[in-house]
């Protein structure tokens, strides 16, 4: 079919995923797909409905066996616990309701009835267990077994210091999967979004080449893996034994398979109208879209939940003296910073939580470390270094970064030496050595970025705790994380006491707080549907479960 007479819509929830939606029908002509889902009254014929992209190749096809080396596509052909909207919102999927003791450490999900595996087989709690056993399991070496570690025994089964019968996951019965933890953990049901099952019966018939060959592959979400020939293409079906919540319009999604060392053309790709949606990755590539009266309609731009942010380690001079801290934060220009070395790449940053994350309240942490060349001088001033007179040498170091973060590094060279006077020398690191550095506190001065796991404040405020990663002590900090910790039944206290804690933060400088990236995105303009429409922060976004790439919750 030619791309002009087809169009794309990619509702999910209420019974939808993705689809192509031309116009020309009326309601009448509504039909309902191979699997038994209504079709919207322009839905475009079901062998139109194929949503073509690029996808990196990976050994699997298996959330628990890794999330590293897995594929993105495996979110769309296994059944996880729980799935989020467009809004980041909680939605059921392979449970269909759960609740929390009134002390905070039993979790009980009811399992949606219906569920089975493409083979047949009913899915049931049984399998649940199954599936986070294989991933506590030692000898299953698991890549994202940190996800769970606040689950009952979890460190110690995979530390093989329990056995595995231990683990705090179990079913008293067939419909009901009960999940007991160390302490508080109200961000669990956040995490179980990345809880994709298993299939025992593949893994006891294949081994752990089950999830490697569409022919021994056993689905439970709403495709199947439908074909793989590797390095060239993957191919995902609509799964016709699937009964969750979650079904979908498109009948088909085709991989055009990549590897790293290799990246595809993308743009020429899309303009040839071999694919359907692709990222953009490079600002010249952005800049050629921006001024093609085409493209430009089809580009879309939201941000990331990513942080870019200087370090320094406050435990030991020069970086213990809070003032030259502050002069610091006050030097640094963050918005001529995003409209030069990162125009249209990145937006500025006044805090760790990027727009519209959980308790993120950029605007009310603005001012703390606002651009104020003239405060930053009289701060530098007052620490005891007047026009950067007597401060040490410094290095900025950088943690292998590309070429526009490097750019972007150089910039903030400039500014410092432009507003205070002091000479900073840049260098760019090797990923290990720089992180060797940060972990065991042996790193002065230096830049980086964080990504977050999960939906939820603590997945980025936590790295800033006083035994993690940063050379920084704060005790109220501490305390406030705790509570917040602790705080299952009243979710708004909880925000607060998050947004309490990174007032602390920003306040004390624990980091200077830089920008948060952009994803620069196109999608054809036949691709449609409530999932692309601006969500509650305001964005047209391209995203998915764990990062912001599509999976079945678009």
């Amino acid at each position: 079919m030619t791309p002009p007479f087809r169009i794309i819509s990619v509702l999910i929830w209420t019974g939808v995923l993705c689809c192509f939606i031309p116009g020309g029908m009326n309601a009448a002509d509504r039909y309902v797909n191979t699997i038994g889902v209504q079709m919207p009254p322009d839905a475009a014929r079901p062998e139109d409905q194929v949503l073509r992209l690029f996808l990196r190749e990976g050994r699997s096809m298996e959330h628990f066996g890794s999330i590293y080396q897995g594929m993105e596509a495996m979110w769309m052909v296994a059944e996880p616990l729980i799935r989020r909207d467009k809004d980041f919102q909680l939605l059921p999927a392979g449970a269909e309701s759960w609740s929390v003791s009134d002390d905070g450490l039993v979790w009980t999900f009811h399992i949606q009835p219906g569920l089975q595996f493409s083979d047949g087989r009913p899915l049931n709690a049984y399998d649940y267990v199954y599936s986070f056993r294989r991933g506590a399991d030692p000898r299953n070496a698991y890549d994202g077994e940190f996800y769970f570690h606040g689950i009952k025994h979890w460190q110690d089964v995979v530390g093989r210091r329990r056995p595995i019968e231990d683990l705090g996951v179990y079913a008293p019965d067939e419909q009901t999967l009960k999940i007991t933890t160390d302490t508080p953990m109200p961000h669990l049901p956040q995490l179980l979004t990345f809880s994709h099952v298993t299939p025992r019966q593949a893994v006891e018939k294949y081994g752990d080449t089950w999830s490697t060959r569409a022919e021994t592959y056993i689905s439970s979400g709403p495709f199947l893996l439908h074909a793989w020939a590797k390095r060239d293409q993957l191919t995902l079906k609509a799964n016709p034994t699937y009964h969750g919540p979650a079904k979908p319009y498109l009948e088909q999604v085709v991989y055009k398979l990549f590897i790293p060392a290799a990246p595809p053309p993308y743009l020429a790709a899309y303009q040839a109208d071999e694919v359907d949606y692709i990222p953009v990755a490079y600002q010249a590539e952005l800049s050629r879209i921006q001024t093609d009266p085409l493209l430009q309609r089809e580009l879309h731009s939201f941000p990331e939940f990513t942080t870019f942010y200087l370090l320094m380690n406050t435990l030991e001079p020069p970086f213990d003296n809070l003032k030259l801290r502050q002069a610091l934060s006050h030097a640094i220009d963050r918005t001529a910073l995003v409209s030069s070395a990162l125009r249209d790449v990145a937006e500025p940053a006044w805090s760790m939580l990027p727009p519209g994350f959980p308790g993120a309240d950029p605007e009310q942490l603005r001012d703390i470390q606002r651009y104020d060349p003239v405060l930053a001088r009289q701060l530098l001033a007052e620490a005891g270094y007047p026009e950067g007179m007597g401060l040490p040498p410094l290095e900025l170091w950088l943690r292998d970064e590309g070429p526009v973060q490097k750019t972007a590094a150089e910039a903030i060279q400039a500014m410092l030496k432009r507003s205070l006077g002091i000479s900073v020398l840049v260098r760019n690191l090797e990923r290990k050595t720089f992180m060797d550095a940060l972990n065991s506190h042996r790193l002065t001065f230096g830049m980086t970025s964080y990504v977050y796991d999960f939906y939820d404040p603590i997945s980025l405020l936590g790295i800033w705790r006083s035994n993690g990663r940063h050379a920084w002590r704060h005790d109220p900090f501490d305390r406030l994380i705790v509570e917040a910790g602790r705080t299952v039944a009243d979710p708004l206290r909880r925000l607060d006491l998050y947004r309490q804690a990174e007032h602390n933060l920003v306040g004390d400088v624990g980091g200077v707080f830089l920008w948060h990236p952009k994803t620069n995105t196109l999608w054809k303009s036949y691709v449609r549907g409530e999932a692309l429409e601006p969500n509650r922060f305001g964005y047209r976004a391209w995203r998915n479960d764990g990062l912001m790439r599509l999976t079945s919750t678009l």
